[in-house]
């Protein structure tokens, strides 16, 4: 049975150990486990009921009613198309991590004794470093962007202009993409949510219901098909565009950091992230390991005769990289340590003189697709 679940492990692309074994043992029946085999990987097969049935050799009306309660409590993505239910298979992270973690509230009153094991068992998995190197990587899944109003600040400063995806790098230096606005997402999505923060939600429950730090917690959003399954399944609240650019530009004021996946179409989460509790940027403090997520193409500059020195962004920036130095003296500056910088904005956002602003710097293109990102990320990995 072991192995059989430890398959299950090495299709969702996450380390196989002892506490693995627990949370899969845990969430999946033997039969239930069964059915996550007829998967390649996450996100890779989209199923009806019927032809998993036909996979595992059962009859329809026996399994369609597994796949849907799956899908109920995060066990399982669902999707309709044209009136039917098509299913797949959830990566760890990010997938069954988050989703299962923001509708904490159902698994609390359902399975109690379920939601305290995958806390307690994924965070000793985490601390023993599997999350972190299953996700570093010279492609890291994730990009950092930076909030909507540094961009168009950028664009008004610095005469940069809006140009399209497949131009020359050579042509496109300093200039703005498409995929580094987020006001593009946005507009194009068919349907948008947002839901509770499953790394804040995570360490709430570790920590003994006690917040681990006050930053806002219902930020963190879906598109198209992701919404449609948050909101069915009653755990994300939808949102409008105008409502979604506000929550974004709330996250940014509350020292949040914009990610992404390291794509550049068909954009299906962003998430609002934390120093403390984020997979990602916890990961970067607290195993020194700077792969972990894309910086984006922006860094901060910093004019001193502007700085009041308030020291706002040496509170609030997530890496800890900015600080004041030559303290009551005529060199007393800013220094910014720019080789840990991850170039999120946050610090320029919060600036209430405009002693620092975001520069665009690089011109790095993400690939397009998600199984495109899927595939340089597991042959980047950095071991």
């Amino acid at each position: 049975m072991a192995n059989m679940y430890e398959q299950i492990a090495k299709k969702m692309g996450t380390p196989w150990s002892n506490e693995m074994e627990k949370i899969l043992t845990t969430l999946y029946t033997p039969e239930e486990a069964e059915i996550l085999l007829v998967f390649n990987g996450p996100y890779l097969d989209r199923f009806t009921a019927q032809k998993i049935a036909k996979k595992v050799k059962q009859p329809n009306d026996k399994i369609e009613p597994i796949l849907k309660e799956m899908s109920r409590t995060q066990r399982l993505f669902s999707a309709k198309k044209d009136g039917e239910t098509f299913y797949s298979m959830f990566p760890l992270i990010p997938g069954l991590f988050e989703l299962y973690f923001s509708n904490y509230k159902r698994a609390s009153e359902e399975e109690e004794d379920v939601l305290k094991l995958f806390t307690e068992e994924y965070e000793k998995y985490y601390n023993k470093g599997y999350v972190v190197n299953s996700l570093s990587s010279s492609y890291p899944f994730m990009r950092v962007f930076v909030e909507q109003e540094l961009i168009d600040e950028t664009i008004s400063g610095r005469e940069s202009k809006i140009l399209e995806i497949n131009e020359e790098v050579e042509v496109i230096k300093n200039r703005i993409l498409p995929f580094e606005e987020v006001r593009n997402l946005v507009e194009k999505s068919r349907r948008i949510s947002v839901m509770d923060c499953a790394c804040r939600t995570h360490m709430k429950i570790y920590n003994k219901g006690i917040p681990v730090n006050d930053y806002p917690i219902n930020v963190c959003m879906n598109f198209n098909t992701f919404a449609d399954y948050c909101i069915e399944q009653g755990f994300g609240r939808e949102l409008t565009k105008e409502g979604a650019l506000k929550t974004l530009a709330a996250a940014a004021k509350a020292g949040l950091v914009h990610t992404t996946q390291n794509v550049t179409e068909k954009i299906s989460f962003i998430c609002n992230c934390d120093r403390d509790c984020c997979i990602m940027l916890r990961g970067i403090r607290q195993f020194n390991n700077p792969n972990m997520v894309a910086n984006s193409n922006f860094q901060p500059e910093y004019e001193k005769e502007n700085c009041i020195f308030c020291l706002k962004c040496t509170e609030i920036c997530p890496m800890q990289v900015i600080k004041l130095i030559d303290e009551d003296s005529e060199d007393q500056r800013i220094s910014i340590n720019i080789d840990r910088c991850i170039g999120c904005g946050v610090c320029a956002f919060n600036c209430p003189e405009g002693a620092l602003s975001m520069i665009k710097k690089f011109d790095k293109i993400p690939v397009e697709n998600m199984i495109d990102a899927l595939t340089k990320t597991i042959n980047g990995r950095i071991k």
